[in-house]
């Protein structure tokens, strides 16, 4: 059992995740010590502990005496982030077993039932965590460990990324739509619609972090994340 200290620290961890997540903290926003203290009572060894546990998650950016910030990315910076992803989930989406076992199809349907009522009671803090736990369960299939986990690195290193469409209800309906298609290929064994949506469904946040930076997408690289599916 973990000591008072480390659920703690966990709390300020999954809190200043959750503010990141939703905007209330920006790309660039200072996280300054003493707040993060009175907020959460804890001590200054404890919050360093937090900034040193996000800082490891990708989410935060410290620096020799400028403290510690939000973590920012260039637009080529996410473009080539975004190349990687589609490349490694389009080939742990080629490796899953299908069809699915019954008990990952009654996971992914109970989480996806718990998103869809958060998601029209409007808890985006909600909507984000079920998410998370919705891919999660789904990359928990791949036999291979190391795949997995560099997709679930990746994943919480582009979590500041995914707020610019995090309120978006129209790119949230559509993710909904594409959680219960991805269970229905699951089930039914639909390997190359299942490929072809897991790449599909991550680009929207890409898109939208473009559309914020006044950025369009190459006519290139538009046309090689089709090519991506089939590596």
């Amino acid at each position: 059992m973990g000591s008072k200290t480390d659920a703690q620290i966990n709390k300020a961890v999954e809190a200043i995740k959750a503010d990141i997540i939703i905007g209330r903290l920006r790309p660039r926003e200072h996280l300054v010590e003493d707040d993060i203290m009175a907020k959460f009572g804890a001590s200054r060894h404890t919050v360093r502990t937090v900034l040193a546990n996000l800082e490891q998650m990708g989410l935060i950016t410290r620096r020799p005496n400028k403290g510690a910030v939000v973590r920012d990315f260039s637009v080529q910076q996410v473009e080539e982030i975004y190349d990687v992803r589609v490349i490694l989930q389009a080939e742990a989406a080629r490796r899953l077993p299908m069809p699915a076992d019954p008990r990952t199809i009654a996971d992914l349907q109970a989480i996806h039932d718990e998103y869809c009522i958060a998601l029209d009671a409007g808890r985006l803090i909600d909507v984000n965590i079920l998410n998370d736990a919705f891919h999660r369960r789904i990359w928990q299939t791949c036999p291979n460990k190391y795949l997995a986990d560099t997709i679930e690195r990746l994943w919480v290193e582009t979590t500041g990324i995914r707020w610019y469409g995090v309120g978006d209800m129209v790119l949230l309906s559509h993710s909904r739509g594409d959680h219960q298609r991805m269970i229905e290929q699951l089930h039914a064994g639909d390997r190359d619609g299942f490929v072809a949506l897991a790449v599909d469904h991550i680009l929207p946040p890409l898109e939208a972090f473009r559309r914020a930076h006044g950025v369009t997408a190459p006519a290139a690289a538009a046309d090689d994340i089709p090519q991506s599916k089939v590596l």
